[in-house]
């Protein structure tokens, strides 16, 4: 696939402060992309660039062979839902859809409107308030007024973050569904792995400023390349090599109750079908699930366990 949005050696801050250093990135048409990563990242002023709200202070932004780097919001064909949806609240469902197509004149404006709530499942609310809706169903109401404006990319901030564990689901789902018919490029951002994971064609991952390891869900998931990586995605058990490298373990790949190491247990939580064990060792921190049905490990015993090599991700850098 052709690259359709592509940021070049990109520089952004506030001020004098640097908050995203010669960032190189592209993009597919068509692909659903994360930017994932913890507050301070850099992941939401990435966006804020492409969206046109904060000018690069050095590097290029491009979407469809257009250069927009020094173009306004409105001239980049670029949708953005907030986290907080923004929605006017003395408008109908209806009018908060249509009030950009209103402002552009745009013609047909009746059946767009109406197809946007077909696409998102709400043509049986068109005159509901926002007040009346669910929070899932302000998100779609967001989400349509959007893709109504028909824009070459869609972004999305933190789109799930104010939802319960059940509408995220659902939502989740939607905004798959709504992406793969239209066939709009999307990227969004998030601090939550298993949501990155979950939704989008590749993940950028992003530390300090930079791109940590960019790939598919699987690929950041099984082979983090860094310490930092590893951690974010659940390796929780990281032991560096001494040459900058390393080798991290999952918790469920730790073995808890026989092997060559010795433990105590300074932490203990039941979670389900596992319990989670954190483990003061000669090595540093070690974390251990096990089945619940094992009988329970109380605060203060010493255990044995393995670090299987087998079972470990080596790790270019560990830092």
């Amino acid at each position: 696939m052709s690259d359709f949005v592509t940021l070049e050696n990109l520089t952004l801050a506030y001020g004098r402060t640097i908050a995203v250093a010669d960032l190189n990135l592209s993009i597919a048409k068509g692909e659903l992309i994360a930017l994932l990563g913890p507050s301070g990242c850099g992941k939401t002023t990435t966006m804020r660039a492409i969206a046109g709200l904060l000018t690069p202070r050095s590097g290029t932004i491009t979407i469809d062979g257009r250069d927009v780097t020094r173009a306004a919001p409105a001239r980049r064909e670029v949708g953005l839902v907030f986290q907080s949806y923004a929605l006017f609240p003395h408008l109908s469902v209806y009018d908060n859809v249509a009030f950009g197509l209103r402002l552009k004149r745009a013609p047909d404006l009746d059946a767009t409107v109406r197809a946007g709530l077909k696409t998102v499942g709400l043509t049986d609310f068109p005159n509901r308030k926002p007040s009346d809706l669910s929070g899932g169903q302000q998100q779609r109401v967001a989400l349509a007024r959007s893709l109504v404006m028909q824009p070459k990319v869609l972004l999305l901030d933190e789109p799930l973050s104010n939802l319960d564990a059940r509408l995220r689901l659902e939502m989740r789902m939607e905004l798959q569904r709504v992406q793969k018919e239209t066939g709009i490029t999307m990227v969004f951002v998030t601090h939550d792995q298993s949501e990155a994971m979950a939704l989008a064609d590749r993940i950028v991952l992003m530390r300090n400023g930079a791109i940590e390891q960019i790939g598919t869900p699987e690929q950041i998931y099984t082979a983090p390349h860094t310490g930092f990586a590893a951690d974010f995605v659940g390796f929780e058990t990281i032991l560096p090599d001494g040459k900058g490298g390393g080798l991290a373990w999952r918790p469920s790949a730790v073995t808890l109750g026989a092997g060559p190491h010795t433990g105590t247990i300074r932490g203990a939580s039941f979670a389900g079908e596992r319990r989670e064990y954190v483990l003061d060792t000669a090595l540093g921190t070690v974390k251990a699930d096990t089945p619940a049905t094992e009988p329970r490990r109380a605060l203060g015993d010493t255990v044995q366990f393995d670090l299987p090599p087998d079972r470990a991700v080596h790790l270019a850098q560990v830092d």
